[in-house]
């Protein structure tokens, strides 16, 4: 056991935590389970699966969360062809003032069009 902050007490050292990131790193679809259980048969040390998750994220890995996507109708589909082909001739410019919110997530970035 080692101390890192006053009062707060670990089970691992930087070097294991060092461990557990570089072993999730090598194989991305590993879980932490799976790195405790490489790490047992390792060194002989057991240590949790919240240990190693927690370890992971200090180390900025996360577990991956699913899509999730909406589904179209063909309603949907066709109103979005019949407003792409009225939209068909719009400028760079236009499309710049566009956003199109259907995702779950999106970020907005804005970009520098250059006018010459």
């Amino acid at each position: 056991m080692c101390s890192r902050r006053h009062g707060e007490v670990v089970s691992t050292t930087p070097a294991e935590d060092r461990y557990f990131v570089l072993s999730a790193n090598w194989n991305r679809r590993t879980t932490a389970q799976q790195v405790a259980n490489q790490f047992l048969a390792a060194s002989g040390k057991q240590i949790s699966r919240k240990t190693v998750a927690r370890r992971l994220r200090g180390g900025g890995l996360y577990a991956p969360r699913p899509v999730v996507c909406v589904s179209l109708t063909r309603q949907h589909r066709t109103a979005r062809l019949q407003w792409c082909r009225e939209h068909h001739n719009w400028t760079e410019q236009d499309w710049a003032c566009v956003l199109f919110s259907d995702e779950i997530r999106f970020s907005v970035c804005h970009r520098i069009v250059d006018a010459n």
